[in-house]
């Protein structure tokens, strides 16, 4: 296979990755990998070595002068991840515990609406025994007894 569609593809391959893999550095190895390709079409780079030099340099140099200015446009925004955004349709309904809940175990699991669901609590809770959600952090239920 010709060189210079191996560099165009690994490059637009690169450039579609850092749309899925975030972080803002793949994009400049895409870069590099792309005027490699473009390099090698022109006939200024006719040997694997030079190939290989073009495209390190060019991906490192680009990655240190233009990240700070690509970064604005190609980085999302991160919401609190410690808080789950629909929690509040949670607190205050019953679930039925299925393993124990303890203090001191994150084992503990209740069934509400039909789905499993990890739970903790400041008391232990038997198995059988049905609780009230009064908290929700990531996909955990802090439950208590319902008395």
């Amino acid at each position: 296979m010709n060189p210079g569609y191996v560099w165009m593809i690994a490059g637009l391959v690169l450039l579609f990755l850092e749309f899925v893999i975030p972080g803002v550095i793949l994009v400049f190895f895409g870069i590099g990998a792309i005027l490699t390709a473009a390099g090698y079409w022109f006939g200024l780079l006719p040997s694997l070595a030079a190939q290989l030099s073009c495209f390190c340099i060019v991906s490192l140099l680009s990655l240190f002068t233009l990240r700070k200015y690509f970064s604005r446009f190609l980085k999302g925004k991160v919401a609190d991840t410690n808080e789950f955004s629909n929690a509040a349709e949670f607190i205050g309904k019953t679930a039925k515990v299925t393993t124990e809940v303890t203090p001191d175990d994150d084992r503990g699991r209740v069934d509400f609406d039909g789905s499993d669901w990890k739970a903790t609590s400041d008391s232990k809770i038997e198995v059988g025994q049905v609780v009230k959600i009064i908290e929700m952090k990531n996909i955990t239920f802090k439950v208590k007894p319902i008395q």
